[in-house]
C-alpha cells in the first residue's frame, strides 16, 4: 500500500512540473468561423469536398492588433478545429474520416492539411473535434485571402441535410 501511495505521489509531482506555461511558444490566436451544408443523399463510394473559398485572413489586422510584424511571426499552426451542428440537432455518425486543408485559390493542388480526424468515433453526436496537425501554414495565411477544403469520407449515406459550422483557431507564434 505504501509503495502504491509513493508511486502515485511521485507521478503527480512529475506531471505537475512537466506542463509549464514557459514551454508553450508565445503567440496570438487567429479565429475563423465558416458555415456550410452537407446535402442529403450523398453516398459512401466517393470522397466529398466542401470548398470554402475566398476567405479573409485578416492577417495584417491581427499583426497590428498585437503590435507585431510579419518578420516576428515564426509560424502559424492549428490550435483547435471543431465541426459543430448549427442547430444542435446534427448527428455526425455518418462520417468516417475528415481532413481540413487550406490552400491558395490560385493553386488548389498545393494544400496543407491543418487538421484531421481518422477514424471518427461511431457516435460523435453534434460536435466533432478535429486533431490539429503540426503543419505550419504561414505561407498561405500571410496573404489577404485563403480557401479551405473540408474533405469527408463517409461510412453511411446521409439521410438528412446537415448544417455545420467550422470553428477554427490558428496560433501565430513568435
Amino acid at each position: 500500500m505504501k509503495r502504491i501511495l509513493f508511486w502515485s505521489l511521485l507521478l503527480l509531482i512529475i506531471s505537475t512540473f512537466s506542463c509549464r506555461k514557459e514551454d508553450q511558444a508565445p503567440g496570438f490566436d487567429m479565429i475563423y468561423q465558416q458555415e456550410f451544408t452537407i446535402p442529403a443523399g450523398i453516398g459512401v463510394f466517393q470522397v466529398h469536398h466542401f470548398y470554402l473559398k475566398n476567405l479573409a485572413t485578416r492577417y495584417e489586422q491581427y499583426l497590428a492588433q498585437h503590435g507585431k510584424t510579419d518578420g516576428d511571426i515564426t509560424g502559424v499552426i492549428t490550435s483547435q478545429a471543431v465541426l459543430n451542428g448549427i442547430f444542435g440537432d446534427a448527428n455526425l455518425n455518418f462520417v468516417d474520416q475528415v481532413s481540413l486543408r487550406v490552400y491558395d485559390e490560385a493553386n488548389p493542388s498545393d494544400y496543407i492539411e491543418i487538421a484531421y480526424r481518422q477514424p471518427v468515433p461511431l457516435e460523435p453526436g453534434n460536435s466533432l473535434a478535429l486533431i490539429p496537425s503540426l503543419a505550419d501554414c504561414k505561407r498561405l495565411m500571410t496573404g489577404s485571402r485563403f480557401s479551405m477544403d473540408v474533405v469527408f469520407w463517409l461510412r453511411n449515406s446521409t439521410g438528412l441535410e446537415t448544417d455545420l459550422r467550422l470553428d477554427l483557431q490558428l496560433k501565430a507564434t513568435y
